[in-house]
């Protein structure tokens, strides 16, 4: 019944003002149980004097106490009080319950007697039962009368009694039918609102739900409008980043299959037609074979570098290839790097510059470190004209990344080189798998498109960044930052 989120939203307001109004009501009660006395003894006084002028109206018809009593039973029970006649002595003339009759009853008369200005007194009094109620009493005969012909007309005075628990019935029963009706109207008020809170939290929920079965269909291109609170339009939010960046994911899976089944269409084909050659005879004289057969072996290796590459970047992305932490020389990695390609350089007619002063250690994985300068500086020889120069600088700087962290030591390395440079329209895509700038860099000896995707990934995985720069016909800089780990050292 209740397994929609709407339906118990509103089951659970519906609850909540229940209790509520529960509550309110316990309290109301808790807090009207001191005023009961005295709403006793108001409602006592205010029936006390009609009733006297009634007993001395009944005696003035020479009607006997308890042919009086008689007469008022009804009343009594109608108000749901007892009603005594007594003497000035306090005793009992008559009594509408009757156990009372003949005996004496603690009421303070004298008071009244005393003191003719005192229309009535009022007290706490013990039945002959052992209750406790509270009483009224005031004298029936009217003091006037009673000062002029005490004798012909005797004093007789009447007493009210009640339980202090008719106060707090008095008050349920005015009270309770108008804090029904005030309960009711605010519960039907609670239920119109707990429906619009609910629907404002539902229907955006609901919009989420079907834009996700959408995506789990393949339709990739939802983008929610929702105006909602802010952890519902918080959500919406993260749903419209999530949708993004799920179609983004889809649309790089695509270009991947694309672009890996491009760049193995192309040697695949190289393979297949020289091969071909070689078994139609049309590659007869040695020469001919010779050259189909470096042609394949050429394009096998290539093949070769693509899924080595493809299966490196694929471990490192995965996590399936653990980064070694131990303590690196990073001059000494640099040194290492540039020396390897001294002999390319001199050949090409490249100058290659190192400076690298004294280092501080970091803690890293030196071979895959030395994977990552490899690739700079073998894209930068790659692009660098004759008389060219490719240099590599380091230093250490200090960077601050975000408010209250502190500030944090960093070792930069940049490679820099004097080619043709990359268009700004590329650049920002330079990170990209298989993305080649043709314009300015293509050659017989392209790569593949991965190296620089590698490259992003193992720094990053170093707690680093890599960044790159470049301005048309002046060249291109690659800049690797690193943090220096102090404390492992």
């Amino acid at each position: 019944m209740f397994t929609s989120l709407r339906a118990r939203l509103i089951a659970s307001y519906i609850v909540i003002v229940l209790i509520c109004l529960v509550l309110v009501s316990l309290a109301l009660i808790f807090l009207v149980r001191h005023l009961q006395a005295r709403l006793v003894y108001s409602g006592l006084v205010d029936a006390a004097v009609p009733t006297a002028y009634r007993v001395y109206n009944l005696l003035q018809r020479n009607l006997t106490p308890e042919e009086i009593i008689e007469l008022l039973k009804e009343q009594a029970e109608k108000q749901e009080v007892r009603i005594l006649l007594l003497t000035p002595r306090g005793h009992v003339l008559a009594d509408t319950q009757g156990d009372w009759t003949g005996k004496q009853a603690k009421i303070a008369l004298d008071k009244i007697l005393k003191d003719p200005r005192t229309p009535y007194v009022y007290d706490r009094i013990t039945t002959p039962g052992g209750d406790t109620l509270l009483y009224v009493a005031l004298q029936v005969t009217p003091p006037r009368i009673a000062a002029e012909d005490s004798e012909s007309q005797p004093r007789v005075f009447v007493a009210l009694l009640a339980s202090p628990r008719r106060g707090l019935r008095t008050i349920l029963k005015d009270v309770a039918k108008r804090f029904l009706q005030a309960g009711l109207v605010t519960l039907v008020i609670s239920i119109i609102l707990a429906l619009l809170i609910a629907r404002s939290i539902a229907k955006p929920l609901r919009h989420m739900t079907a834009a996700t079965e959408e995506i789990a269909r393949g339709n990739y291109d939802q983008d929610l409008d929702i105006t909602a609170p802010d952890e519902v339009g918080r959500l919406a939010a993260s749903f419209n980043t999530m949708a993004r960046e799920v179609k983004a994911s889809r649309q790089a899976q695509r270009d991947f299959v694309a672009n890996v089944s491009h760049e193995l269409k192309t040697p695949l084909t190289s393979i297949q037609g020289f091969s071909q050659a070689i078994l139609d005879g049309t590659a007869a004289d040695e020469l001919n074979r010779y050259r189909a057969a470096e042609i394949i072996s050429s394009e096998a290796n290539r093949m070769s570098r693509l899924v080595d590459e493809l299966l490196d970047l694929a471990r490192i992305e995965s996590g399936q290839i653990e980064m070694i932490r131990e303590p690196v020389d990073l001059a000494r990695i640099l040194g290492a790097c540039v020396e390897k390609f001294a002999l390319r350089a001199r050949e090409g007619d490249v100058e290659l510059e190192l400076d690298a002063s004294a280092l501080p250690l970091i803690s890293g994985d030196k071979d895959r470190l030395a994977q990552v300068f490899t690739n700079l500086l073998d894209n930068a020889l790659k692009h660098t004209p004759p008389t060219g120069r490719v240099t590599v600088k380091t230093q250490e700087v200090k960077e601050k990344p975000r408010k209250r962290e502190p500030i944090t030591s960093m070792i930069e390395i940049a490679v820099t080189d004097t080619g043709p440079g990359i268009p700004p329209e590329d650049l920002e895509h330079i990170f990209e798998r298989f993305y080649q700038v043709d314009k300015s860099r293509a050659g017989k000896n392209r790569g593949i498109g991965l190296g620089l995707t590698i490259a992003k990934q193992i720094v990053e995985a170093h707690g680093g960044k890599i960044k790159a720069e470049s301005v048309v016909g002046l060249g291109t800089r690659f800049t690797v930052t690193l943090p220096i780990a102090y404390e492992s050292y």
